[in-house]
């Protein structure tokens, strides 16, 4: 049997591994660590939750500090979606307490899965016709935004602006997850931003979600200081160590490591269903 001390190592060790692949993906790692937490560490749901969302503040603020050098965030673009995401989330925790969307969540996770397979399907080299993302992403009114850093240019729609945000943000309030892994792919296949803007962009939001989230989570006494320093910092260094790899990644790899993080929320997320 193990000892406490040994415990508290192997929660560091785990929670440095899953935020070092979320903050290469731009997904923080909430929804992996969430359910090893409850499982394998006996954390009650609701301090599994407060644990990871107060754990995510210095990692995604240090990923923002890291990425922000190197001219990655894009601010506007992510409290753009943030906005309607916050609005969605209340929504969800509303429609919530009307239906039991368990039958919707193995639905979800094929579509996330789906979603996932589609970064490992080979594009053809030059398509003539508009995909259907795209027409729609040319819906009035849009602008453009420009990273001069980057030398990169990408058309917004306000519209889809608003419907993936408050889309994702709802999903989040019905299957109390944080939603953040659905940012990342949004960002990559709608409105075309490149892969390393758009996970450091996601992380951004992360930052924003985690600050609010972690007040309601505190005031409620979902935040216990002994049980929530190894994850902590666990997540702080490997957001570190995430970024350092980063650099180094071609964004076509990065896509690829994109498509599997979401295929492994996926199966988290059936396992879940299961479980219930």
């Amino acid at each position: 049997m193990l000892t406490s001390s040994l415990l508290t190592i192997l929660l560091i060790v785990i929670s440095f591994l899953i935020s070092l692949f979320g903050s290469i993906v731009g997904i923080g790692g909430g929804i992996f660590i969430v359910p090893i937490l409850i499982t394998f560490f006996g954390y009650p749901l609701e301090l599994a939750v407060g644990t990871t969302m107060f754990s995510l503040i210095p990692s995604s603020m240090m990923s923002t500090f890291l990425n922000k050098k190197n001219g990655n965030v894009d601010f506007k673009m992510g409290v753009l979606l943030e906005i309607p995401t916050i609005i969605g989330v209340v929504i969800g925790s509303f429609l919530l307490t009307y239906f039991a969307p368990k039958n919707l969540e193995i639905t979800f996770s094929i579509l996330v899965f789906l979603l996932g397979s589609s970064f490992f399907v080979k594009r053809k080299q030059q398509v003539s016709k508009q995909s259907f993302f795209g027409k729609l992403n040319h819906l009035k009114p849009r602008f453009i935004i420009k990273n001069k850093k980057k030398n990169v240019a990408y058309r917004v729609s306000f519209q889809m602006v608003l419907f993936f945000g408050l889309l994702s943000g709802t999903l989040a309030g019905l299957f109390g997850m944080g939603g953040g892994f659905m940012k990342t792919p949004i960002m990559l296949k709608v409105f075309k931003i490149p892969s390393k803007i758009a996970t450091a962009t996601a992380l951004f939001m992360i930052m924003i979600t985690s600050i609010t989230g972690s007040i309601s989570h505190y005031l409620q006494g979902n935040v216990l200081i002994d049980r929530t320093w190894p994850v902590m910092i666990g997540f702080t260094f490997g957001a570190i160590v995430g970024h350092k790899i980063s650099t180094n990644i071609s964004a076509s790899f990065l896509e690829k490591l994109i498509g599997i993080a979401l295929i492994a929320a996926s199966m988290v997320m059936l396992m879940n269903f299961l479980n219930h």
